[in-house]
């Protein structure tokens, strides 16, 4: 069934997936956008253990190349984010797109926020206090310790406009990475175009709030947790770390890098790319170009389109009337219809099939309602023509096999055409269309495609047909 939708004002469809993403997870429930978050801590943590993992050690090789390797596998954390649907502060500040189109409140926006903030943070110390029971930092002979405090005592060295400078820069790459993840439906075309953004903002050393409130904790933790032998051991003395401290965290590097943030992705990749793109066109914007024709059939919808008296048999007709009935009236399907409710459709292709189970003999004995199809396709008068077009061209749970949580349902290598071919909707032929909730009358398959194609179709003569 078709859920009535608004038409966008929008053209480009970068700035139309960015909406649905906004208003998708500004839709979840607060149990389920808090557990979402706890997850994308998770995963931003993980990766941190991965990039401590490959860096730690590596005095003798290539700075440069050391880093690149280290942000390539910290780009795991957004892979996981993106394509597991988790909810991570950094990239859910792109809800400022269906915002600006005034589509959710400041309110409902800054709640959500909070509360993935919220979330991550809970996320990520989950994970600082698994790694600290593991003993983790113990590895490499404590080298691996040593990195993590090393790394977070360096973020809290940054003057407040640097920090936001670092942090603005950092989630302008993230959130451009997940921008350019909307062009794609494919999970590896999705993790491909992700990982270079977050591989020059790791590697250069730009901020990310949700990575430090994982990164900065473990190192405080470690330091608390290093006996005087493993001092001695690492040739260290302990006031080396006297300011990895909570409090110079939140005043030196959390509050600044989180702003940064908050300007590199809600402001310079949403708002800006709204702007550009995403807003409703002026009146002096909307005038042609001297000789361009003026598209008008995508503002068309249902109720522009419906067929207000269809042709409408009764389920006890037999095949031979309906199919004499379809033919004389041009339609290509006709409604079956029982005490002015509607049951299901037959076209063409069902009423053949009755002959071939009557072996072509005996059509009078076989009612309709023993082949009729279900009707599948329903829609209020408002649905727009485009919205429309693509529910009865594709099946897209069965094109695009995602959930709504985000998560992959299952996987195929096929091409976006053979995946299309494979994706027929059934039961496509006709479209029952309603008023509030009552039937307000039909449109075929074929009307829609003459509307998108501005050629004129004869539709089928406005009279109710003789129900048998």
């Amino acid at each position: 069934m078709l859920t009535p939708v608004s038409p966008l004002p929008k053209s480009d469809p970068l700035i139309s997936a960015a909406e649905r993403f906004g208003q998708g997870k500004l839709a979840n429930g607060r149990g389920k956008t808090f557990a979402l978050a706890i997850m994308a801590g998770l995963y931003i943590g993980i990766a941190f253990t991965f990039y401590i993992t490959v860096v730690t050690g590596a005095v003798d090789q290539s700075w440069g190349l050391t880093r690149l390797a280290g942000g390539l596998v910290f780009s795991l954390g957004l892979i996981l984010v993106v394509l597991c649907g988790a909810e991570l502060f950094t990239s859910t500040v792109l809800t400022v797109v269906p915002w600006a189109n005034g589509r959710v409140s400041t309110g409902q926006m800054l709640r959500h926020w909070s509360l993935v903030f919220l979330g991550n943070l809970t996320g990520a110390l989950t994970l600082v206090g698994l790694l600290m029971l593991a003993n983790q930092g113990d590895l490499y002979g404590g080298q691996w310790g040593l990195s993590v405090m090393n790394l977070a005592q360096h973020k809290l060295e940054h003057s407040f406009m640097q920090a936001v400078a670092l942090g603005i820069l950092c989630n302008l790459l993230v959130c451009l990475g997940v921008w350019m993840s909307f062009s794609t439906k494919d999970p590896l075309g999705k993790a491909l175009l992700l990982m270079l953004p977050v591989a020059m903002f790791v590697s250069t050393g730009f901020e990310h709030s949700i990575a430090n409130l994982f990164l900065v904790p473990l190192g405080i933790a470690i330091r608390h947790s290093q006996e005087a032998v493993d001092w001695l051991r690492l040739g260290l003395d302990p006031s080396h770390f006297a300011h990895l401290t909570l409090a110079n965290f939140l005043k030196n590097n959390l509050l600044p890098v989180t702003l940064g943030n908050i300007i590199g992705g809600a402001a310079m990749v949403g708002l800006a790319h709204w702007w550009i793109h995403g807003r409703t066109q002026t009146q002096s914007d909307s005038v042609p170009a001297q000789g361009e024709k003026i598209m008008t059939n995508t503002k068309l919808t249902a109720g522009t389109l419906c067929h207000t008296l269809p042709l409408t048999i009764s389920p006890d007709t037999p095949v031979t009337q309906a199919a004499q009935q379809l033919l004389r009236r041009g339609c290509g399907a006709a409604l079956v219809v029982e005490n002015d409710k509607p049951l299901g459709f037959v076209d063409d292709q069902d009423l053949l099939r009755a002959y071939y189970l009557t072996e072509f003999e005996d059509t009078e004995l076989m009612p309709v309602s023993k082949v009729m199809q279900p009707i599948r396709f329903s829609c209020d008068v408002g649905e727009p023509l485009t919205r429309l077009a693509c529910s009865l061209a594709v099946d897209e749970k069965t094109l695009y096999p995602v959930s709504d949580a985000g998560y992959l349902t299952s996987f195929n290598l096929d091409n976006l055409e053979q995946r299309a071919m494979n994706a027929i909707p059934q039961g496509s032929q006709l479209v029952v269309v309603t008023r509030d909730g009552r039937l307000a009358g039909v449109i075929e398959r074929r009307g829609v495609l003459a509307a998108l194609t501005d050629e004129p179709w004869q539709q089928a003569p406005q009279e109710t047909a003789e129900v048998a």
